[in-house]
């Protein structure tokens, strides 16, 4: 089974992006070789920029508050777990003082560092990041595992708090959806949100050489299934392809 998810807004849209690039970082920083530090290094980059955006931080802790006043409308229903709400809600309180608490720049160790920046200046060059161009970096690379490690942890331990904050959000909005099995007629799919705002689509398909193109708007949510050729261009799906959709709003 394979995911594909469309985000209805930049909040989503930029904590999946976030969920992306922790995931790859993590799976580098995890490895001993000094190739993968070098992937980690880079996508440190993309990280810290993200992480600086001020729009981005309003948005989240918004996005928090609103949850915090639903959740705290069922403490009187009989029919919610109470011990669950309770942890969620303490889980949303200390994410959301993390974010709030992380004054200033979160990338500013990364921003500020003449090494790194001399490293993304030369990442768009072909070859770039040589041992010709960069004999600092080199060294670097070939220096013990336990010292590379512990340099990327310090790059990105101010942007940890983000990494939770945008584990905990994708979870609550996930979780507020319920799959449902349909069916695209001829590969494509249509539906109207009948007045509801979404803020995710998730669809969920069994052949995993089709992949799903996505568009929406207030009016109308739209599903085309092509077919993956690899190495040539993908075809529009004609047959009736089952899968499953979730649509997500907290």
């Amino acid at each position: 089974m394979i995911v594909y998810e469309y985000p209805f807004n930049e909040l989503v849209r930029s904590m999946l992006r976030l969920e992306y690039l922790f995931a790859r970082f993590n799976h580098f920083i995890r490895s001993d070789d000094p190739e993968l530090h070098h992937n980690a290094i880079s996508i440190l980059f993309d990280l810290g920029d993200i992480g600086a955006r001020g729009d981005i931080k309003s948005l989240l802790l918004k996005e928090f508050e609103r949850q915090k006043y639903a959740l705290n409308g069922l403490k009187s229903s009989q029919k919610v777990d109470q011990e669950a709400l309770t942890q969620t809600l303490s889980e949303i309180d200390a994410v959301a003082a993390s974010i709030n608490q992380s004054a200033g720049r979160p990338n500013s160790a990364i921003t500020e560092s003449e090494w790194l920046n001399a490293i993304r200046t030369r990442l768009n060059i072909p070859g770039g990041t040589s041992p010709i161009d960069l004999p600092s970096y080199h060294a670097w690379k070939n220096s013990p595992t336990s010292e590379r490690r512990e340099l990327l942890e310090k790059y990105i331990s101010p942007l940890l708090p983000w990494q939770e904050a945008c584990q905990l959000f994708l979870r609550l909005l996930r979780q507020s959806g319920e799959a449902k099995d349909v069916v695209a007629h001829n590969g494509s799919f249509q539906q109207a949100p009948s007045g509801k705002v979404y803020q995710l689509m998730r669809i969920a398909v069994e052949d995993d050489t089709l992949f799903s193109e996505i568009s929406a708007n207030k009016y109308l949510l739209s599903v085309r299934f092509l077919r993956s050729e690899r190495d040539k261009k993908a075809q529009l799906v004609n047959a009736d392809v089952p899968f499953k959709l979730t649509l997500c709003q907290l």
